[in-house]
């Protein structure tokens, strides 16, 4: 009977089990079926065989320097680099020092910062130091005056308002002549030798803002010219616009070129047995070199002048002559003196 009861009791066990029992099909999901497989560690123990992590060796990794530009970038200025100041490479890890003091072109990392950057001859920075051992020499260059220490200034009136002051620069010439004056042949009775004067000249220039200065001349001549039998002498004084053009300088040396027309205020010429007057117009070119020195400037020069002639009136003990114009050629050596007035 007791046999009977616990076979019974299997049964029943059994019966309830069967209801419960939930059957799991292969999933055909990739992830379900790695975490079904096997673990295996025989791959990672073969790589142990093979690496020799001992004699490794490993480089050793050094950040590299950011540089950023910004608008708030402190500026690059002049500056004394310390003697044996620490110079860190932004690019290498290496660090030297400077033997003797120099002059370098450097920058604060930022406004007030403990670092600086110091730049190379292609404007890239390379080196860093820090900022102690740097000078700045822009704000003491900035102090330092634009004023010329050679040039003088008038002391100026506190009612001044315009300069009126007038330079004038004033040529006092001495000219030696050769001329062929052909018109003096009336009062010849042989032919003449060419003609010997000797020329008093001023000239007066006013120094403007033009390249060009303007200016008066004024000469006063003396001269003779001889034949076999006879002599003549004449004088002449002649007023006229003059022009100077200062085309070369070299320190105290100046070369200009002059242009001036004169016409005569009065021409008289005599000789053993009449006398006669005559009109002329000059034009003359000239060429001068002037140096200067403390006392004024000294010239040496040569001219040239072309002069149209005509005599005044009638000659003595001529009934009749032809009074035509005559066109002559002077050249001339000069020696002068020079000084600028302020007027």
């Amino acid at each position: 009977m007791k046999t009977a009861l616990s076979f019974l009791f299997i049964l029943l066990t059994l019966h309830v089990s069967a209801n419960d029992l939930i059957i799991v099909e292969p999933s055909d999901d990739v992830l379900d079926q790695f975490l079904d497989e096997d673990i295996s560690f025989q791959n990672v123990d073969n790589l142990s065989n093979v690496l020799d992590i001992d004699n490794q060796k490993y480089k050793r990794y050094k950040i590299k320097e950011y540089v950023k530009e910004t608008p708030t970038t402190p500026k690059v200025l002049y500056a004394v680099l310390l003697k044996n100041s620490s110079l860190h490479h932004v690019d290498k890890n290496t660090t030297i020092k400077n033997p003797e003091k120099m002059y370098v072109s450097a920058r604060e990392v930022f406004y007030g910062g403990k670092w600086s950057y110091i730049y190379d001859k292609k404007k890239n920075i390379k080196y860093k130091t820090l900022t102690k051992n740097l000078a700045f020499l822009e704000e003491v260059i900035k102090l330092r005056s634009t004023i010329a220490g050679n040039k003088i200034y008038p002391k100026k009136n506190k009612y001044h308002s315009v300069d009126r002051s007038i330079p004038v620069e004033m040529h006092f010439l001495y000219r030696s002549e050769s001329t062929n004056f052909e018109s003096l042949n009336y009062l010849a009775t042989d032919e003449l030798d060419t003609a010997r004067s000797n020329t008093l000249s001023i000239k007066s220039y006013f120094n403007s803002l033009l390249p060009i200065d303007l200016g008066l001349v004024f000469d006063y001549q003396t001269g003779i010219v001889e034949s076999e039998s006879d002599s003549i002498v004449w004088s002449s004084m002649s007023i006229g616009p003059t022009i100077k053009y200062d085309f070369y300088r070299y320190g105290d040396l100046v070369f200009n070129t002059q242009f001036a027309v004169k016409k005569s205020l009065f021409f008289n010429a005599t000789s053993e047995y009449t006398s006669a007057s005559y009109s002329a117009l000059a034009w003359q070119l000239g060429i001068e070199a002037a140096y200067k020195t403390k006392f004024g400037s000294f010239s040496l020069g040569l001219e040239n002048s072309f002069i149209k002639t005509s005599v005044k009136g009638e000659l003595q003990d001529q009934a009749s002559f032809s009074n035509t114009k005559e066109t002559m050629n002077q050249s001339a050596l000069t020696v002068g003196y020079q000084y600028t007035w302020i007027l």
